[in-house]
């Protein structure tokens, strides 16, 4: 009985925060991060005492009743992960961590405006053991995930074309759809969006509604304006391939993914067209090449022909030519990767003919909309820190705090921020340094490295785990230039819970 209690609020809990969270905004624009901050936590504090509860007395009665059969409902070491121990590990680091802060208030609550501070945190953690351990792994949950995130996309595409579904008193170009600024909707997006896109290439089921999903997440990609949203498309396109290669129609279905993402980017030039002076946002950016570039036309119509090759002749799926697929992938995106560097330390240096005046390729403070002086910034700040506080952090959410107390960053981050207090160094695990150190970021890292590997070693048998790691890399690759909030943090180990509880399914089978 206790044990259905605990899946009934656990269920509850997952369809409030996956379909009222995203849409929920009282006053419009107006206060939205304190507004959305309040409702978290206040219904996952109320869930955690109520599974919390329910998981107490459950661990009780197993004490009681002592039969040889019956376990510990929260406490089974057998099942205990490496992702369950990274997990505990980064709780105490936080914790630690505002042992040892010079900044109590801020660093129990968060600064103003972001509040991921350790209270935060901690919450996090702990609603990741409880969807662990009490949610039935009902799976419609995903499909009511993906039908909320299309809503907040569909709103998304209405307001960056100056329609407003919900009337607001105040609009702005910066903000979008029910989520806040566009930094906000491309964190959601980095992590909600990819469950459904998984669905969509690696499962057999609804591919129709899902296929107009991906769509929709597409168009809401391309038309909202931030260019941080290219290295989640890189690391979903390119992980999903990496995994497609396993099968055939795996294959043939991310062609098809290919032609869905470039035609949905003409779909956004169409609209652009149709209504002239409504696309409210700045289009000299990588959204709006794309979508008034003829490339995105060629990588169509190439990955049609592909596709109708692909369902006409069978391909020779031999393990040694997808090795060899593997290995040439693998050494194309190294290459990328680094001649896009060694280029960029070249030109930033001497300056090459074709180069100089691409800021994509000049590595100084105004790099990536001001991203390069934010990486300034926190590799100056945790440069400063004392051995101590290099462990453990200045602090949860004590970025700013200790930023601004540093003359020298302090000078440099108002000349180049003006009035705007910088909170973060625009790349999570570089703001976790300073926030909570060596040890924080490292088991927070743990935590996804291990639960990356973890899924997709099961993915092997069912490829429902393929998903949940797609999830975990997309976010982690998208904010390497963006930063953890309130929504997509929460939903990211919400997620990992939800994978979590699957995993330990399987350990159950076995």
């Amino acid at each position: 009985m206790l044990k259905k209690t605990a899946n009934l609020f656990a269920s509850a809990y997952l369809l409030i925060i996956f379909c009222v969270y995203p849409l929920y905004m009282p006053k419009g624009y107006t206060n939205i991060a304190e507004d959305k901050y309040r409702f978290f936590l206040y219904v996952s504090a109320a869930a955690f005492i109520i599974m919390g509860v329910c998981g107490i007395l459950y661990l009780i009665t197993g004490f009681v009743e002592k039969g040889p059969e019956k376990k510990a409902y929260l406490i089974d070491w057998d099942k205990v992960s490496l992702t369950d121990m990274m997990v505990l590990l980064y709780a105490t680091a936080i914790f630690l961590s505002y042992v040892f802060t010079d900044y109590r208030e801020e660093a129990l609550w968060g600064a103003d405006g972001w509040y991921i501070g350790c209270a935060f945190l901690l919450l996090l953690c702990g609603l990741y053991f409880l969807i662990s351990r009490m949610w039935d792994g009902n799976e419609k949950i995903f499909y009511i995930m993906t039908a909320a995130a299309a809503l907040a996309f569909l709103l998304g595409i209405c307001n960056r074309f100056s329609f407003y579904p919900i009337p607001l008193s105040l609009t702005a170009p910066e903000f979008i759809s029910t989520l806040g600024n566009i930094n906000w909707y491309c964190g959601y997006l980095s992590v909600t969006a990819p469950f459904g896109i998984g669905m969509f290439v690696l499962g057999d089921q609804r591919k129709g509604l899902l296929g107009i999903y991906t769509a929709i997440t597409f168009m809401a990609a391309f038309s909202q304006g931030a260019d941080s949203v290219f290295l989640w498309f890189a690391a979903l396109l390119l992980a999903l391939l990496w995994i497609c290669l396993k099968k055939e129609e795996w294959l043939k279905n991310w062609v098809f993914l290919v032609f869905l993402w470039s035609a949905s980017s003409q779909l956004v030039w169409l609209m652009r067209y149709l209504f002239p002076g409504k696309y409210n946002y700045d289009a000299d950016n990588f959204c709006g090449y794309c979508t008034d570039s003829s490339l995105m036309l060629w990588i169509m119509a190439g990955a049609a022909i592909l596709y109708i090759i692909i369902s006409r002749k069978k391909l020779n799926f031999s393990e040694k030519n997808v090795t060899v697929i593997k290995r040439v992938l693998l050494c194309a995106v190294f290459i990328t990767v680094a001649g896009w560097l060694i280029l960029s330390l070249i030109n930033t240096k001497w300056g090459l003919p074709l180069l100089k005046d691409k800021s994509l390729f000049i590595f100084n403070k105004d790099w990536g909309n001001g991203r390069g002086a934010a990486f300034h910034a926190g590799i100056n700040i945790f440069r400063e820190l004392p051995f101590l506080h290099k462990l453990f952090g200045a602090g949860p959410d004590c970025f700013s705090a200790y930023a601004y107390s540093i003359p020298e960053v302090s000078v440099m981050l108002h000349e180049h921020f003006g009035s705007s207090r910088l909170t973060n160094a625009h790349n999570e695990l570089l703001t976790g340094l300073v926030n909570t150190g060596i040890l924080g970021a490292g088991f927070y890292l743990g935590i996804f490295v291990s639960f990356i590997f973890k899924c997709i070693k099961r993915g092997e048998k069912d490829s429902e785990f393929y998903i949940f790691a797609l999830c975990a890399v997309c976010y982690l690759i998208h904010n390497v230039v963006s930063f953890a909030q309130i929504l997509n943090l929460p939903f990211m180990f919400i997620i990992m819970g939800m994978g979590s509880k699957k995993l330990r399914g399987c350990v159950d089978k076995s």
